[in-house]
């Protein structure tokens, strides 16, 4: 399967809304390219994605593989994206 060279501009809030997709291996393969591509290009949600890869990782460590139960996470989800919409209507506002 070869992959796409052109990709849509996806706004940075939306990359970092969905960086714990890509990390669970959670989203399709076309999202999977179109943000990894997007990484690859901005460098502010390259590091955003390092970091949220490194908490993930010591989290996996020190929790030893316990999961959260499926409430919790949609709610984290759900909290995540309205924060990120509200920081990004702030600072154009």
């Amino acid at each position: 399967m070869s992959e796409p060279t052109e990709f849509e501009p996806i706004d940075c809030s939306a990359v970092i809304a969905d960086v714990y997709l890509l990390l669970d291996s959670e989203c399709d393969e076309t999202s999977r390219a179109r943000l990894q591509h997007h990484l690859h290009e901005c460098g502010p949600c390259l590091e955003a994605y390092g970091i949220e890869e490194k908490i993930k990782s010591l989290l996996s460590r020190k929790c030893g593989g316990e999961h959260a139960p499926e409430g919790l996470r949609e709610r984290l989800m759900i909290e995540i994206r309205r924060n990120v919409v509200v920081k990004r209507t702030e600072t154009e506002g």
